[in-house]
């Protein structure tokens, strides 16, 4: 994957943002691993982190994106995938949501303060972030094992997942709070 590939797709995402809240396609190709970018209501975003290559592809391109997550399980980190997010604005408005989100997450934002909340068996961790200046912000969304939440290497996760269907994975997200 080069890196002006990334750039023409990036280029792409926003013009096609600035021309209306559509949604726009495309995909990177890394090896056999993929790594989608979309445009969903003007945010571009990259999600993905599933294997080796992709991995460091994203974090290649990370400094791009203002805003970048993480989501993890258990006491050795564990990578999560498929985790239902959503990032709130100052006003408590809903600007951007992913059903199945991770282990990698990269958003671009406009400068601002929003609320980003993620949900993993049951469990919703919410997080406050300002985004301002050009270094952009890290965000580790972390879950600890336990009842139901087995730790398991990888491969036995994606077994189990593909053969049992969560039962959270149909409903929404619960709307965060916003104090004052």
């Amino acid at each position: 994957m080069h890196r002006g590939s990334l750039v023409r797709v990036a280029l792409l995402g926003a013009a096609l943002a600035a021309i209306g809240p559509r949604q726009a396609h495309a995909q990177l190709s890394v090896g056999e691993q993929a790594a989608v970018t979309q445009t969903v209501t003007t945010s571009l975003y990259l999600n993905g982190g599933v294997g080796a290559d992709e991995q460091a592809t994203m974090r290649r391109v990370a400094k791009e994106f203002p805003l970048r997550m993480v989501f993890s399980e258990g006491k050795d980190g564990e990578f999560l995938a498929d985790v239902p997010m959503m990032i709130l604005d100052s006003s408590g408005n809903s600007i951007f949501a992913l059903r199945g989100a991770g282990p990698m997450l990269y958003v671009v934002l406009p400068q601002g303060q929003y609320k980003i909340s993620a949900r993993f068996n049951g469990v919703t961790r919410t997080q406050q972030v300002t985004i301002a200046g050009k270094d952009g912000k890290d965000l580790h969304f972390h879950w600890e094992a336990g009842p139901g939440s087995p730790v398991l290497d990888r491969t036995q996760r994606v077994i189990q997942e593909r053969r049992l269907p969560r039962p959270d994975a149909d409903s929404p997200l619960p709307e965060p709070s916003i104090r004052s």
